[in-house]
């Protein structure tokens, strides 16, 4: 965690990041049965850490569980109290495929997506669709749309499920 960095981006780049893709069957089993309560025990969790200076509300917040059948696939929305400065996230879509194996080896089946609030300078629209890795490690893809939870979804699915959902807008 960075101490330097508020509550929001420690929150979006780190803690929920590595709880889904360590945790994933225990998250989706969680964040089912206490919903919102779930996502802000965390949230909390991780200003327990920080002077209050870095700490904010999380008021505004929600989530929802969409369901990719075609895909057999799970694609978890979080709508993040709006950033109140650049580089915190607008909204993350967290995506769990099927689980494959090959022998002795379990391939990753999970994806982070964010929608990053970014200086116009950056991109025109002012955010950039980002990935965060297993590692937490956060690769800016390409320039975002604005910030709307469906047609984030879209560019998620186009971009997780490339050829399959390329009429998406």
């Amino acid at each position: 965690m960075d101490k330097n960095k508020s509550q929001h981006y420690n929150f979006c780049h780190e803690a929920l990041p590595t709880l889904f893709h360590s945790q994933t069957k225990g998250f989706l089993e969680y964040l089912e049965r206490d919903g919102l309560k779930f996502l802000k025990f965390w949230w909390d969790h991780v200003g327990e850490r920080l002077d209050d200076s870095k700490c904010s509300s999380f008021a505004g917040a929600q989530y929802e569980l969409r369901e990719v059948p075609e895909k057999k696939s799970r694609v978890v929305l979080v709508r993040l109290p709006t950033p109140t400065v650049n580089y915190e996230f607008y909204m993350m879509a967290l995506v769990q495929t099927p689980e494959k194996r090959l022998p002795m080896v379990r391939l990753p089946n999970t994806r982070v997506f964010a929608l990053e609030k970014v200086p116009t300078e950056m991109s025109e629209s002012g955010t950039m669709f980002v990935e965060i890795t297993p590692r937490c490690r956060m690769l800016r893809i390409k320039e975002g749309p604005k910030p709307s939870l469906q047609t984030f979804y879209n560019t998620v699915l186009k971009y997780v499920w490339k050829k399959d959902f390329g009429g998406l807008e």
